[in-house]
């Protein structure tokens, strides 16, 4: 996937390899994250449409990560999985809304890991001991992610659905028979993740001063 690079203009990078907390006078203006939003929306929705025939193998949930540890707003990392959904679901077919509603709460998720994801996910001013760092920080936010997908869509499916009775037995029954799926959403979510990640990472060491506009507030 492509990778997104903010402007050579921006400021230099601090001494730990993060850059300084601030902006220029003016910020940088919502219209210009346009363009990356829509190469984010645009390639998720592609994606997710091809893979249709592995079932929970999507770019979704590694999207959200990476717009909220890019993007300086949440409110605006927030649109790239909504929109990725909403969108390919047009095509897909809906559900019923409550089902609706777990998953896309849950594919939003990830957003919410990005002051965590901008801490651990530091790749300039690392020793070499230090450089499996970022690497582990987004292998943990992606299990997290694909780990509350599981649990909260199959709950889901057994409370809003008629598939399993609503009992404990029930409820086991349910979870039972979605870990043969949890396998593709554990492959998808880490897959694209870390061609997302690392395809940003390998960008950074061609630019001066590239700068994860999550990192700047």
């Amino acid at each position: 996937m492509t990778a997104i690079l903010l402007n050579q203009d921006t400021q230099p990078h601090g001494d730990a390899g993060m850059p300084p907390r601030s902006l220029a006078a003016g910020g940088r203006s919502w219209v210009r994250d346009l363009p990356a939003i829509a190469l984010l929306v645009g390639s998720g929705v592609g994606l997710r449409l091809a893979c249709q025939d592995l079932p929970n193998f999507a770019p979704v949930a590694a999207l959200a990560l990476f717009a909220g540890y890019y993007f300086r707003s949440a409110r605006l990392a927030l649109c790239v999985p909504l929109a990725v959904m909403g969108i390919s679901d047009w095509f897909v077919g809906g559900y019923h809304w409550g089902i609706m509603a777990a998953v896309y709460a849950t594919l939003a998720f990830p957003v919410l890991l990005r002051s965590w994801l901008q801490r651990t996910f530091v790749l300039v001013g690392r020793r070499p001991s230090q450089r499996l760092a970022p690497l582990a920080g987004l292998i943990t936010c992606s299990l997290l992610s694909s780990i509350l997908f599981f649990v909260v869509t199959n709950l889901a499916v057994w409370a809003a659905s008629d598939l399993y009775p609503l009992s404990w037995s029930g409820l086991a029954h349910c979870y039972a028979a979605a870990v043969p799926f949890a396998r593709y959403t554990l492959a998808g979510d880490l897959f694209f993740a870390v061609v997302l990640f690392g395809t940003y990472a390998l960008s950074l060491s061609a630019t001066r001063h590239p700068v994860p506009a999550g990192e700047l507030s």
